[in-house]
């Protein structure tokens, strides 16, 4: 081989494995939102909830999302605030209900095989979930601006 084509033949190795490092750290494990009928209902008639580590995201009175997570899983919870008992859960999901009657939503947190790992209560129907590494769930919060 020249010189020539030494060089570009290891710059184009070098930029093949450089975008694989850069792209393998970019994918992670996604979950998911399946939206559940029975929790809408749970919600609207505050049923009994399971024993799950309760969140909400926005404003106290008037949130953009109560989450409920499993406590086999940590939370990454920096812009979600501890729900501290059950009995407060609904006083949070109202809120959300008054924030858009029309499009509420109960909705199971599925990992990205499909094992639940909690619950979801918005009037937002989509959002990103990702787990990470050693069981961690990171919720994002819905709001979108200008979705509205």
């Amino acid at each position: 081989m020249t010189n020539r084509i030494r060089k570009r033949f290891w710059a184009a190795t070098t930029l093949l494995l450089a975008s694989g490092l850069l792209l393998s750290g970019c994918t992670g494990s996604y979950g998911r939102l399946k939206p559940s009928a029975a929790w809408t209902d749970a919600f609207t008639n505050q049923l009994e909830l399971p024993d799950y580590n309760y969140y909400y995201c926005g404003r106290e009175n008037l949130p953009y999302a109560v989450v409920g997570i499993d406590p086999q899983y940590t939370f990454e919870d920096r812009l979600w605030h501890k729900i501290e008992s059950k009995a407060i859960v609904y006083r949070r999901a109202a809120g959300s209900r008054l924030w858009n009657a029309q499009r509420f939503q109960g909705a199971d947190i599925l990992d990205a095989k499909g094992n639940k790992i909690g619950i979801w209560f918005s009037s937002y129907t989509t959002t990103t979930v990702k787990i990470g590494p050693g069981n961690t769930v990171a919720v994002y919060n819905p709001y979108r601006p200008r979705a509205r």
